[in-house]
């Protein structure tokens, strides 16, 4: 129970959308993939009705697309990887491919939500994606998890530096292969934007840790306006 009386929202709902086009090269610097987190919820039903919605609020048509997913057994029948949390699939002529899904976190910082079960608040979001070369060797295979939200830019940004690391298990920056991270005075490592630590384990998986503030769907559809002309003409 909060400290006001309500009860306690025991876990987070992430709406995380992503638009990739995957060159067939092996660097991960060349892969081109953005990734928003579109709300943060704190009830799944309201979670799973923006993701839906979130590429028509951006401003995509469904016709426009040559693959338009939305349940497991076309996720299945099409043989799209990494089906955990998927909500929507949707890809472009031109081989853009766009994902909508929904990743959950507890709720540590007893943020509290509206009457739409949204948090209004503006986040940021400690983001971690693994690109599984051993898995593909295309980088088509990726697996994206939101660790941890802040109220603070600075808070997350401690965060992000610490996630891959855990000294007490004897895991440190030593234990991959290749860890690079952003400078003080930088907001990215060379491998993205926002990107500010990447690694790479000793089984060659690559791993990118970001910090991104959540984004209205406002900004999302004019953050796409480019994309959609690029992608669907």
């Amino acid at each position: 129970m909060a400290s006001n009386g309500a009860p306690q929202i025991e876990n987070l709902y992430h709406v995380i959308y992503t638009t990739s086009h995957l060159s067939s090269l092996e660097d991960v610097n060349d892969q081109v993939e953005k990734v928003r987190i579109g709300g943060t919820y704190t009830n799944l039903g309201a979670a799973k009705g923006a993701a839906h919605r979130t590429l028509f609020d951006a401003g995509y048509q469904k016709e426009w697309f040559v693959e338009y997913d939305t349940q497991q057994d076309q996720f299945v029948a099409h043989g799209i990887k990494r089906r955990a949390g998927l909500a929507v699939y949707a890809k472009a002529k031109d081989g853009t491919v766009f994902r909508v899904g929904i990743a959950t976190t507890p709720n540590v910082h007893a943020f509290r939500d509206d009457e739409d079960h949204k948090i209004h608040k503006p986040l940021y979001h400690v983001v971690q994606t693994s690109v599984l070369y051993s898995e593909d060797d295309t980088g088509e295979s990726r697996e994206t998890n939101v660790e941890g939200s802040f109220l603070k830019y600075e808070d997350a940004r401690e965060f992000a530096s610490k996630v891959l690391l855990n000294e007490e298990n004897g895991l440190t920056k030593d234990s991959f292969a290749k860890y690079e991270e952003a400078g003080p005075n930088e907001t990215d490592c060379g491998y993205g934007e926002n990107v500010l630590v990447h690694a790479v384990g000793q089984n060659g998986e690559n791993i990118l840790v970001m910090v991104l503030r959540g984004q209205e769907l406002e900004s999302v559809r004019l953050a796409e306006a480019s994309l959609r002309i690029r992608s669907f003409n």
